[in-house]
C-alpha cells in the first residue's frame, strides 16, 4: 500500500487489489462521469508523489487584505506578496486549483452515482408507486385520481433520471420545486383517503358485503400509494438538494415515520371497525352468503397492523436517509469504474 494523502478534505489511498475488498457494489456511472473518475485515477500517482498538482492556483487573502494590497509587476502580473503600513507585510498562500477540480469533479460524480444506488434500494421497497400506471388507475377513484397519478408519474421520472438531472443545475432546481409540490399533494391525499376509510368504517347499513369490503381495500391501496408518494418525495428532495445538515435529516426522518404511524394507527382502528361490521353482517333472509373469504381478508389486515408488521417498511427509509451521515468509501479501477463499499 502506498502512502495516503489528504486533499480538498478527501483521504486518498492506493489499493493493491480491489477484488480482495469486501462488500463492494459497482456503481452505474455515465460516460461523462467516467471522464472525471478516470482523470482522478490517472492523477493519483502524481498526487501521492508530490501531494499536489502545480498548474493552476487559487489565492486566499488574509482577512482585511484586498487585491489592491497585492504586489503588481511591471509586465502586468500580480504577485501573492501584499503590502502593509511599512512595506511588504506577508504572502497570501496559493492552493492548487487543478487538483481540487479533479478531485471535486470525481467525487461529485461518485456521490451522484451512489445517490442513485441508495434511491434504487428504497424504490424497490415502495411497491405501490412502482406499479404501472394502468394498474394504479384500476383502484384510484374520485377527484384525487388525476392529481395523484400525475405526481406518482413525476416522482418516478425524478427517480429514474436522478443521475442525469443532477448534472444540470437549472433542471435540478426545477425538479426540487416539483418534488415539493408532489409532497404537498401526497399529504392532502393521505388525509382525503383516511377520511374516506373512516366514513366507510362507520357505515351501519351494508346492502352489499362484497362492495363494502372491496371499497375498504380500494381505499387502503389508495392510501398506501399516497403514503409511499409522500415518503419518496421527501427522500428525493434530500438527495436532489444534497442537504446534509444533521438537524434537517432527522426532521425529515421523524416527519415520514410520524405520518406512517398516524396512517397505520387510523387504518387499524378503521379496519377493526370494518372487521366487526363483517362479523355482524346478516344479509338477506332469503339469500345466504359465505362470509369466510371476506372475514379472512379483513382479519389478515387487522393482524398485520396489530402485530406491528409494517405496510411500509421503515428500515429502508431510515437507512437511505442515514447513509448521508456516514463516511463514504469508494474504490476506483484503471478503467474509471467505481465501486462503493456498502458496509
Amino acid at each position: 500500500m502506498m502512502d495516503d494523502i489528504r486533499l480538498s478534505g478527501f483521504d486518498i489511498k492506493a489499493c493493491d487489489d480491489i477484488s480482495k475488498q469486501k462488500n463492494l457494489t459497482k456503481l452505474e456511472i455515465s460516460s461523462a462521469q467516467k471522464i472525471h473518475t478516470s482523470a482522478l485515477f490517472q492523477q493519483i500517482p502524481s498526487m501521492i508523489a508530490s501531494n499536489t498538482l502545480a498548474n493552476a492556483y487559487v489565492m486566499h487573502l488574509p482577512e482585511g487584505i484586498s487585491p489592491a494590497n497585492l504586489m503588481h509587476f511591471a509586465n502586468g502580473g500580480v504577485g501573492n506578496s501584499y503590502f502593509g503600513e511599512k512595506g511588504i507585510a506577508g504572502q497570501a498562500p496559493l492552493y492548487s486549483l487543478q487538483s481540487q477540480a479533479i478531485i471535486m469533479g470525481a467525487f461529485t460524480a461518485m456521490s451522484i452515482a451512489s445517490g442513485q444506488y441508495f434511491l434504487s434500494e428504497i424504490n424497490s421497497n415502495l411497491t405501490a408507486i412502482n406499479q404501472k400506471a394502468d394498474k394504479i388507475l384500476e383502484f384510484l377513484y374520485g377527484d384525487k385520481k388525476a392529481e395523484l397519478i400525475s405526481e406518482v408519474s413525476f416522482v418516478n421520472f425524478a427517480y429514474q433520471n436522478y443521475n442525469s438531472i443532477m448534472t444540470n443545475d437549472t433542471q435540478r432546481t426545477a425538479t426540487i420545486v416539483n418534488i415539493q409540490e408532489a409532497r404537498k399533494v401526497a399529504m392532502k391525499d393521505m388525509e382525503f383517503y383516511i377520511s374516506d376509510l373512516d366514513a366507510l368504517s362507520k357505515t351501519k347499513d351494508i346492502s352489499d358485503l362484497d362492495s363494502f369490503v372491496n371499497e375498504a381495500f380500494r381505499i387502503k391501496e389508495c392510501l398506501q400509494l399516497a403514503i409511499q408518494l409522500y415518503s419518496m418525495s421527501n427522500i428525493l428532495e434530500v438527495y436532489y438538494s444534497q442537504n446534509m445538515d444533521g438537524t434537517y435529516l432527522k426532521y425529515v426522518e421523524k416527519d415520514i415515520l410520524t405520518y406512517i404511524d398516524k396512517c397505520e394507527k387510523r387504518m387499524l382502528s378503521d379496519f377493526s371497525a370494518i372487521q366487526m361490521r363483517v362479523a355482524n353482517y346478516k344479509g338477506s333472509p332469503l339469500r345466504k352468503i359465505d362470509k369466510s373469504e371476506y372475514e379472512k381478508q379483513v382479519n389478515d389486515i387487522v393482524d398485520l397492523l396489530g402485530n406491528g408488521e409494517e405496510l411500509i417498511k421503515r428500515k429502508p427509509l431510515q437507512s437511505v436517509l442515514q447513509s448521508y451521515q456516514k463516511e463514504a468509501v469508494y474504490y476506483l479501477d484503471k478503467d474509471g469504474d467505481v465501486y462503493f463499499q456498502t458496509a
